[in-house]
């Protein structure tokens, strides 16, 4: 008979056999404290020391041969190598490869291999397809109006204190109704008084988003601040049929 977990054999009552006692104690030596040497290894060393343990490489050969993924460990007073069977969950240290602050690392035993465990926490690897250095953007949306009223050119036309500190990528503005002819639409962003805008955001006639116009809008201040005081200001109308106007803050949390 032998445990169900390590398949260490058991010893019968009124049984003495301390070949067997032994066996057991340096197997339970072995996984109380599963560090080994390397991983790698196809062929057995040469002189091992005792008690050192391994874990067998791909295609080993001598003693080793037929045991890939076994735990491996010599025994002076045996005179062989010891091998114990893994199972899914067993985690082994390597001390011939060492992590960033010169920990060995932790291989863990997936029931056919052995694998560094997921160390992304969480980490996205792709957003919407695009991988590497991905930036989550968190825009913002203001309505500056509602969707039947005419617009009207006046400061503050909405006042609002940022969310979270925002790094500012980009700005644009859209209307429900687009205005026929006049002056230009044009719009500008302030962060607590002082506008952030070089160039401002312009809608032109007989369009609905500023996303075409004809000059684009170039920001001048791309940091925006928690709880800065954002206001909007409609700095010029054309001919007062342009309704729904919004304003969206692209950007992401540094």
């Amino acid at each position: 008979m032998t445990t169900e977990k390590t398949k260490l054999t058991e010893t019968a009552n009124g049984q003495a056999n301390y070949l067997n006692v032994n066996a057991a104690l340096a197997q339970i030596d072995q996984l109380l404290v599963p560090v080994a040497l390397d991983k790698d290894l196809s062929d057995p060393p040469g002189s091992p020391a005792n008690a050192a343990l391994y874990i067998v490489g791909g295609s080993p050969t001598g003693d080793w041969s037929g045991k890939t993924g076994q735990l491996a460990y010599w025994l002076d007073g045996a005179g062989v190598w010891q091998f114990i069977v893994p199972a899914a969950g067993w985690t082994v240290r390597i001390l011939d490869e060492l992590d960033a602050n010169g920990v060995p690392k932790v291989y863990g035993y997936t029931g056919t291999a052995w694998s560094l465990p997921d160390s992304s926490a969480g980490a996205v690897a792709s957003v919407n397809g695009k991988t590497g250095g991905v930036t989550v953007l968190a825009p913002i949306i203001i309505a500056c109006s509602d969707e039947t009223t005419a617009l009207s050119s006046g400061t503050s036309k909405v006042t609002f204190r940022m969310p979270y500190a925002m790094t500012l990528t980009g700005v644009r503005a859209s209307l429900n109704t687009a205005q026929t002819s006049g002056s230009i639409l044009t719009i500008n962003i302030k962060q607590n008084g002082t506008t952030i805008l070089s160039t401002k955001i312009t809608i032109d006639n007989a369009e609905k988003t500023s996303v075409t116009a004809a000059i684009a809008a170039v920001i001048s201040t791309a940091n925006l601040t928690d709880d800065a005081e954002i206001t909007i200001d409609l700095d010029q109308v054309g001919d007062g049929t342009a309704k729904g106007l919004k304003v969206t803050l692209i950007g992401y949390q540094p």
